[in-house]
């Protein structure tokens, strides 16, 4: 995790406002084998295309860490991934606390008011089994 968190510190800022290290590796849980799961938030929508994608960012971290690496774009994310590395995730890095925090409010609002959705879509699935 050290190095993840000199890695965006020394990087000269594209625009990341927070990282967060998620999945397996930030629970503990990691094998050999795991890929390393990053969210990042920024500072403004990337572009709907190819050039949106985090594609370099990617692989500089697997160059970096030797292992594959999945880049998730938050500000793009569905609410339950965005809910999973808020609640899973580490805070590695943290360029602008209010942005991050109106980030983490809407994020926990969208999920909350998601849940009877779920629970509906839960109870008929269940139901027509």
């Amino acid at each position: 995790m050290r190095r993840l968190e000199r890695f965006f510190a020394g990087r000269e800022p594209g625009g990341e406002v927070a990282v967060y290290l998620f999945g397996s590796m930030a629970r503990g849980a990691d094998q050999p084998d795991s890929d390393v799961d990053i969210g990042v938030l920024y500072r403004s929508d990337p572009p709907p295309t190819f050039d949106g994608l985090p594609l370099r960012l990617e692989s500089e971290l697997e160059r970096l860490l030797g292992r594959a690496t999945q880049v998730v774009t938050l500000n793009t994310a569905p609410a339950d991934l965005r809910a999973r590395v808020l609640r899973d995730g580490v805070l590695i890095l943290d360029r602008d606390p209010s942005f991050r925090i109106r980030f983490e409010v809407r994020t926990r609002n969208e999920w909350f008011d998601l849940q009877p959705t779920l629970r509906e879509y839960r109870r008929m699935g269940v139901r027509a089994v």
